[in-house]
């Protein structure tokens, strides 16, 4: 399969990283694990809003543009235990070394109310 990416605009490639992503939920397997190397969005944006069945996670990703997740109440619960626990553990870094673009491992174990502004 060919396509000229550069033949298209925004929109264009908007519609087509939809519906490849459309297609590839429909197909199996779905990874269950995470991988052990990834590409991370350093600092994206992100919005997190309440619902009443739990709460709307959004993140900005530069080529996909926001990523949505509903998360229930007690997947809040547990992330914000785990991200203060983290925050006590480990000393922020002075400054961002690591580009963008440089595949990072995540840490292990990463994962087993709203702000209405975007951050």
């Amino acid at each position: 399969m060919n396509i000229d990416l550069s033949a298209l605009d925004a929109t264009q490639l908007d519609a087509l990283i939809a519906a490849a992503a459309k297609r590839r939920a429909e197909l199996g397997p779905q990874s269950e694990q995470p991988p052990q190397q990834c590409e991370a969005v350093l600092n994206p944006a992100w919005h997190t809003s309440p619902l009443p069945n739990g709460v709307l996670m959004m993140l900005r990703h530069p080529g996909m543009g926001w990523l949505a997740f509903v998360l229930p109440h007690e997947h809040r619960v547990h992330l914000t235990s785990l991200w203060l626990h983290q925050s006590l553990l480990y000393k922020p870094a002075e400054a961002a070394t690591t580009a963008a673009d440089t595949p990072v491992a995540p840490t292990p174990n990463f994962g087993a109310g709203g702000s209405g502004t975007v951050h």
